[in-house]
């Protein structure tokens, strides 16, 4: 996927866009939301903007607004609006002032896909670009509620101490596991050869 790095500091913007490259990902940067929207305007591949709340020239909220203006007309039709994430050292509940608390409430009610609170852990936000890409791609599966299935069922089982139903759905979810594993499996291996 390809992702624009938004931050007016830039050690912080330099260490996300290795880190992203890392992780295999095509990687743009900004220093700023002005220099962002002039890269989403000329480069409708961008998938994903990670950003900084607050900078100096436009902060995260108001570069999100801008690039709802931005045409994103392609020869097939309409080009995909990147999906926007969103960096901030502040807290909720912290000692921040409330107009900047007000931004951050902002931000999850108008669009952005997620909220990282810095400093950002690596595996974290592994996982949520992973989870962008692959609801941006496929249909999404609603994980939470098939777990909650699982879970009132096994809670079922123990109460009723049903050894032989037990048993069965045990056998039955190592089989579905396993045949997880080796999709996923073969998956890493296809990413591996790319």
């Amino acid at each position: 996927m390809k992702v624009l790095v938004v931050d007016d500091v830039g050690y912080t913007r330099h260490f996300h866009v290795r880190l992203l490259q890392k992780f295999g990902h095509d990687v743009l940067s900004a220093e700023g939301g002005a220099q962002a929207l002039k890269i989403l305007e000329r480069d409708l591949s961008v998938d994903i903007v990670l950003t900084d709340l607050m900078m100096r020239d436009m902060d995260g909220v108001e570069l999100y607004k801008n690039s709802l203006r931005i045409s994103r007309v392609l020869d097939g039709g309409q080009a995909t609006p990147p999906a926007f994430i969103l960096m901030t050292a502040l807290r909720p509940g912290g000692t921040s002032q409330q107009k900047d608390i007000e931004k951050l409430r902002i931000a999850k009610e108008i669009g952005f896909l997620d909220v990282l609170y810095k400093p950002i852990e690596p595996e974290l936000l592994k996982a949520t670009l992973d989870n962008v890409k692959f609801a941006r791609g496929k249909q999404v599966v609603d994980t939470v509620s098939t777990v909650r299935r699982i879970e009132e069922t096994v809670n079922q089982l123990i109460a009723q101490q049903d050894l032989d139903t037990s048993n069965t759905f045990m056998e039955s979810l190592r089989g579905q596991l396993e045949r997880l594993e080796d999709a996923t499996s073969k998956i890493e291996s296809v990413a591996a050869k790319r």
